[in-house]
């Protein structure tokens, strides 16, 4: 089964806005499967949005929440 993993920032996403990325995601991985000829792997596909703690997140060394 292929899984997205998905880290940011605690807080930075609410329910609804998930919920779009989860949707996005999953249909982004599955029409790149459908054209390379594997097929409609959609309810196969799962998404994990991990929320980090606070100061557990990182860009280009600069610590974030």
């Amino acid at each position: 089964m292929p899984t997205i993993k998905l880290t940011v920032p605690q807080g930075a996403w609410n329910k609804d806005e998930k919920a779009k990325i989860v949707d996005r995601f999953t249909n982004a991985l599955n029409e790149v499967a459908k054209e390379s000829g594997k097929g409609d792997i959609k309810p196969y596909i799962g998404v994990q949005i991990n929320e980090t703690a606070e100061g557990g997140y990182a860009i280009g060394g600069q610590i974030f929440g």
